[in-house]
């Protein structure tokens, strides 16, 4: 009962010490749109996370969009895109969007993303990303529709600051263990 115990404490006391596990994204997030390549930006501007860019609006953004009713949101594990109206992109070696500066609250960086569209024709194979940017391929798709990046975060190695104290948490436990054992009555 007493081992269990002491396994028990010393779950709660790393688990207590360790950081947050896949916080989500904070700040802002930039989005750049490119047209007629990766190298050619037609409009750049930013979303605060849990927050959204809607056209027609101000934003550069909304210049490419002819006063269509578009949204781009970005949320703590998420973006999405939502043209409820008609329209293509045109066809080009890249038109569509890269959001960058992904920050992750617990300083970890992106590992993957799950695609949920209804486009047609807009499959992962349109998606590509870096450690902190996601960007997506539309051209030659139908604009009208949604989409949304699921992202997958890795979590950041542990610095050794945080390794230092669940080391002394180990070590004052093992010896609290230690010394129980060594004062119970024998069992006999």
């Amino acid at each position: 009962m007493r081992n269990s115990l002491s396994v028990v404490l010393l779950a709660v006391a790393v688990m207590s010490l360790a950081p947050a596990a896949h916080a989500g994204l904070i700040g802002s997030t930039g989005i750049t749109w490119y047209f007629p390549d990766t190298s050619t930006s037609i409009a750049t501007d930013t979303i605060a996370v849990g927050s959204s860019l809607n056209c027609p609006g101000a934003s550069p953004i909304c210049s490419g969009f002819g006063g269509n009713t578009v949204s781009f949101s970005v949320a703590s594990t998420s973006i999405s895109y939502n043209f409820p109206g008609v329209g293509n992109y045109a066809t080009g070696s890249f038109n569509g969007f890269d959001f960058t500066g992904l920050t992750f609250a617990d300083a970890g960086s992106l590992l993957g993303f799950g695609l949920v569209t209804n486009m047609t024709g807009l499959t992962a194979a349109d998606v590509s990303f870096t450690a902190h940017s996601i960007e997506i391929n539309l051209q030659g798709l139908s604009a009208t529709g949604t989409f949304t990046l699921n992202l997958s975060e890795a979590a950041s190695v542990p610095e050794p600051g945080f390794l230092a104290p669940v080391g002394a948490v180990l070590a004052g436990l093992a010896v609290f263990i230690r010394r129980r054992r060594s004062t119970l009555p024998a069992r006999g």
